[in-house]
């Protein structure tokens, strides 16, 4: 079976793609990856076939933008116009895209082919939906696809929120498939630096504000002050377009490096510090463990209350971002077995849903039905 994936160009939202890519790939199916150009080689590194296709979040306008909702119905016009026809002349049986990725719900439409949307975190809210429509139902028109509203919404969900974070109320799409949400998958020859282990403590914490909003250099600045002053290893990302030297020498416990692969990383921690991404959040409850986390945009401040409500970790708003707030609530963290109980109990939810092969093949008895 031939299956196009489709993910805007953000780590986040390629990474929360690829278990399922590769799942399809494993199992024998012909398997194309579409992404901008700066994501191909990091597709490419897991041995998965990419397409490149504009733009580039850089082109579309990065970090600067001042919606996020005009970034991706600006960035789904642009890649339709080179996914559309390169996906017709393939002719995918199966489409996945990811739920800010737009475009693909018009690939599906023109192509024929089976339209599964993936869900990137929690199940945007009806309010987020509508906003939306507007835009969707502007890029079907220049496709000549005018429901496409309507087919976006009868798509097949899969759904990578455990229960116990998921908020009340009617979910946008009916039909919905359960998928486990992972930490990552590690690349041929990742590993930890030699560094990791001459570390001195016992526990480990992990700091960073992701690949999107890692340019609050303050935010960051001020977690590393706080929580450096805790008898803990500190590792620090950054992104791979900061140069760790701009947070200046550091004492022997802390380490600053641009990436570390999660998969490897998380389970040596005991406490994540973050911006909140789902891909993170997820990440870390997967593992059981609790969270601080310092919301900077996007969908970031949803996360932080549905992980604060579910017991498994504390936030700190932008405003109340200081060093002494930041070591006060690392501390109860690391202390209060509490938050730590509450990330177990997420973390067997979320091993209670299926994996992606276990997904895979039911989007496979339902093709072929």
């Amino acid at each position: 079976m031939r299956i196009l994936i489709s993910s805007g160009p953000l780590y986040g939202h390629v990474n929360t793609l690829l278990p399922l890519a590769l799942a399809a790939q494993r199992a024998g199916h012909r398997v194309i990856f579409a992404t901008g150009a700066d994501l191909v080689p990091h597709v490419e590194r897991y041995g998965l076939e990419a397409w490149a296709v504009a733009p580039t979040h850089a082109q579309a306008g990065g970090s600067r933008q001042d919606s996020w909702l005009r970034y991706f119905a600006a960035s789904a016009e642009r890649r339709a116009a080179e996914l559309v026809p390169r996906a017709a002349a393939w002719r995918p049986d199966l489409v996945i895209h990811e739920e800010t990725e737009l475009g693909g719900a018009v690939v599906a439409a023109v192509t024929g082919a089976r339209h599964v949307v993936h869900g990137l975190g929690l199940m945007p809210p009806a309010r987020i939906w509508e906003s939306f429509v507007p835009a969707i139902e502007q890029l079907g028109q220049q496709w000549d696809v005018p429901d496409i509203g309507e087919d976006l919404r009868a798509a097949t969900y899969l759904h990578i929120c455990p229960p116990a974070l998921q908020p009340p109320g009617d979910p946008v799409w009916k039909h919905v498939l359960p998928l486990r949400p992972t930490a990552g998958i590690a690349s041929a020859g990742e590993r930890l630096p030699d560094t990791f282990e001459a570390l001195p403590h016992g526990q480990t914490v992990h700091l960073t504000l992701g690949t999107v909003f890692n340019g609050a250099n303050d935010v960051l600045a001020t977690a590393i002050a706080g929580l450096r002053e805790l008898p803990v290893n500190l590792l620090v990302t950054v992104g791979p377009d900061v140069d760790p030297a701009r947070y200046g020498p550091q004492p022997g416990h802390v380490l600053i490096a641009r990436y570390l692969p999660h998969t490897l990383l998380l389970p040596r921690c005991h406490l994540v510090v973050s911006h909140g991404g789902s891909g993170i959040m997820f990440g870390a409850l997967s593992h059981g463990l609790p969270q601080l986390i310092i919301p900077q945009g996007a969908d970031q401040f949803m996360n932080a209350d549905a992980c604060r409500q579910s017991g498994a970790g504390l936030v700190l708003a932008p405003d109340d971002v200081r060093v002494n707030a930041v070591a006060d609530a690392a501390n109860r963290l690391l202390t209060e077995a509490a938050f730590t109980v509450a990330a177990q109990g997420v973390r067997s939810q979320i091993m209670a849903m299926p994996d992606a092969r276990r997904v895979l093949d039911e989007l496979m008895a339902k093709q072929a039905a």
